[in-house]
């Protein structure tokens, strides 16, 4: 990983903090004083992230002095230099409160820490809309500071079928809803060609916000949507997941395959039937795949609606 992107995941993490509140850190019982300190601190700290994030790209910079920069600003800002001790904890004795204040993280540390805050959704939600509502501010991953509009999902939340794939567009960006462009019209005419309306079914993605320039979502990002989806796939508890491309594939079961060698086959997920197949981008680039795709949906009818497409 890149520094550039490092600092840009601090920022995420500290905007998520900041919305999350105090019940994130278990900090309830400070003192409200150290509290408005704390919240103060951030709302200072986090702009100025953003502005060493963009307004430096063409500079290079040893990565020991970008992340140095990053922690003497933080130490500058009056509730941690207040609270700073030589061990580098932030501290309340009173209360026996510690937060570690390291001065670096390795890769495996920004996993865990992201995969335990991707899965602390707060109240569990009653129904795909409130689902939606909980997660609308979601900046568990820097992919959140740059989009449009978060792409939850759409469809019919008692459908047999849900279709999961990689991540929002542009076209979907834009708009708020998943498959709305080139690719989204050829999974629209697949549906329709096995008897199926797409409103009879329920379409999302892994990752809800759009990865820069269409990139494939990183594991860090992946991570960090996957209790939305797990959510979305309680809710909905289709009798048939069909997941289009390795990204959503994998992400659900990280052993498999690529999706050339497990395409067309049904595994188990959980309490689920999962059918791999193509995504349909792939398609619009490799027309010789085409009649595998169709013969990937051809089952889905009859694995999913007990019907013939």
């Amino acid at each position: 990983m890149d520094y550039p992107t490092l600092l840009r995941q601090l920022e995420g993490q500290l905007k998520f903090l900041n919305d999350r509140g105090t019940r994130f850190l278990g900090l309830e019982k400070l003192p409200e004083e150290e509290l408005a300190e704390i919240q103060e601190g951030l709302v200072r700290i986090v702009p100025r992230v953003q502005a060493k994030t963009t307004g430096r790209k063409n500079e290079r910079q040893k990565p020991t002095q970008m992340i140095r920069q990053f922690l003497d600003d933080q130490q500058r800002s009056s509730f941690i230099s207040k609270k700073t001790q030589t061990t580098g904890k932030v501290r309340n004795d009173s209360q026996n409160v510690e937060i570690s204040m390291k001065p670096s993280m390795n890769q495996s540390e920004l996993d865990v820490s992201d995969q335990n805050s991707a899965m602390d959704t707060g109240p569990e939600a009653n129904n795909l809309e409130e689902l939606r509502e909980l997660n609308k501010g979601c900046m568990r991953c820097p992919l959140g500071s740059d989009r449009n509009k978060l792409v939850f999902g759409h469809g019919n939340p008692k459908t047999p079928l849900m279709f999961i794939g990689e991540g929002p567009g542009a076209d979907e960006d834009e708009q708020g809803e998943p498959f709305v462009g080139r690719a989204g019209k050829l999974l629209t005419k697949m549906i329709h060609s096995i008897g199926i309306d797409r409103e009879d079914v329920y379409i999302t993605n892994v990752v809800k916000c759009r990865p820069p320039g269409n990139r494939n979502p990183e594991p860090l990002e992946v991570s960090s949507c996957m209790s939305i989806l797990e959510g979305q796939l309680k809710l909905v508890s289709p009798k048939l997941i069909v997941t289009l491309g390795n990204v959503p594939t994998r992400a659900l079961l990280p052993d498999i395959q690529g999706i050339t060698k497990v395409r067309g086959k049904p595994v188990q997920f959980k309490n689920w039937t999962l059918l791999p197949t193509f995504h349909p981008s792939y398609l619009l680039r490799n027309r010789t795949a085409m009649s595998l795709a169709w013969k990937d949906f051809r089952m889905i009818a009859s694995m999913a609606f007990g019907s013939e497409g």
